[in-house]
């Protein structure tokens, strides 16, 4: 059988340590050379107005595992200038997200899952594992600019490395302030500079297509995490004295001549940054490259910052948590495996 898993499948399964660990292992295997990862892949489609159909895929596999994974979102994307939303344009105001998780043995998918909570999860614990080997020992304040969807997940996962005794959080819109500094136990402050002043760890995650940090601000021994290259600025690429990618591989991107969002347009380029500061996180989980002293200012980026942003490796290592922990607990769909099989050749 193959299990159909959506969000309150994952979410009543997945638990922020596990999902560190598998990753730890997905990045330790890929340095290896026991995994294999083809990156992003965005093709956009001009609807006018400011508007994109996008269709992006990555997939991954990770043989120690035994199984290979693909993601696929189908998404309207909407820029206004400041900064980029996805819009529920399906049916009933809804995304459309899928992990199609497949065993490398059987050739059969295992699972289908929605990857909204999966997604989310995996970044929080892509940035906490990050964080656990590059910043400064005994890290206990956090400064966090950005209160949406995967600000809570970043958060989730900074809890779980450290034993962290203040969270510093901004952002723009009052009212969403307070209550996430309410739900998550952390402070509410009037500006970024005041969220990451001090911080030992800072962690980017908002959606805005301009920076809402300088690197002025930064101060020895900091380490930063952030979500997408649009939040940050020139001068932090410049300044960090290491920078770590998932993968030194970018992301494409297509689309028609003219027609370029700015999402793909005006990515900040990697290649700029003297390449014996930029490392891929593979190489820190295996400690072949780390921080070098308490002084360093680290980064971890995300997206368009000219390397590879989600990786399919990420996908298949925290869907094999989900499926396996789903059959454990008896979660999800059952669906007939003959039904994603045939007799003819392909």
């Amino acid at each position: 059988m193959t299990l159909l898993l959506d969000n309150d499948d994952v979410r009543a399964v997945l638990r922020m340590d596990a999902c560190i660990d598998a990753l730890e292992t997905a990045f330790r295997d890929y340095a290896r050379g026991r995994a294999v990862n083809r990156p992003r892949s965005h093709t956009y489609t001009d609807l006018g107005g400011g508007r994109h159909y996008l269709l992006k895929t990555m997939d991954g596999s990770l043989a120690t595992a035994g199984v290979h994974a693909l993601r696929l979102t189908s998404d309207l994307t909407y820029e206004n200038g400041r900064r980029r939303e996805k819009l529920p344009a399906a049916p009933g105001g809804r995304y459309v997200g899928l992990v199609l998780l497949f065993d490398v043995a059987t050739l059969v998918p295992l699972a289908i899952v929605h990857d909204g909570e999966l997604q989310r999860m995996r970044v929080g614990a892509t940035s906490a594992l990050a964080a656990r080997h590059l910043a400064r020992r005994g890290a206990r304040v956090a400064g966090i600019v950005g209160t949406g969807w995967q600000a809570a997940a970043q958060v989730a996962g900074l809890r779980e490395v450290f034993e962290l005794e203040e969270i510093r959080v901004y952002a723009p819109t009052e009212e969403k302030l307070e209550r996430f500094a309410r739900e998550h136990a952390g402070t509410a402050v009037g500006s970024a500079r005041e969220a990451i002043a001090g911080a030992d760890v800072v962690a980017l995650a908002t959606n805005a297509y301009e920076p809402v940090l300088d690197a002025r601000w930064l101060e020895p021994g900091q380490h930063v995490g952030s979500l997408q290259g649009h939040e940050l600025d020139e001068a932090t690429l410049e300044r960090a004295d290491l920078v770590v990618v998932r993968s030194r591989e970018e992301a494409t991107f297509h689309f028609a001549p003219g027609h370029a969002p700015r999402a793909a347009a005006e990515r900040k380029r990697l290649d700029r940054v003297s390449p014996t500061r930029v490392v891929e996180l593979g190489e820190v989980v295996t400690r072949a490259a780390g921080r070098g002293s308490d002084d360093d200012i680290t980064l971890f980026t995300g997206g368009g910052t000219g390397a590879s942003s989600g990786l399919g490796i990420q996908f298949a290592a925290v869907a094999h948590v989900v499926y396996e922990a789903a059959r454990a607990a008896g979660r999800g769909r059952e669906l007939p495996t003959e039904w994603f099989t045939q007799r003819e050749k392909t």
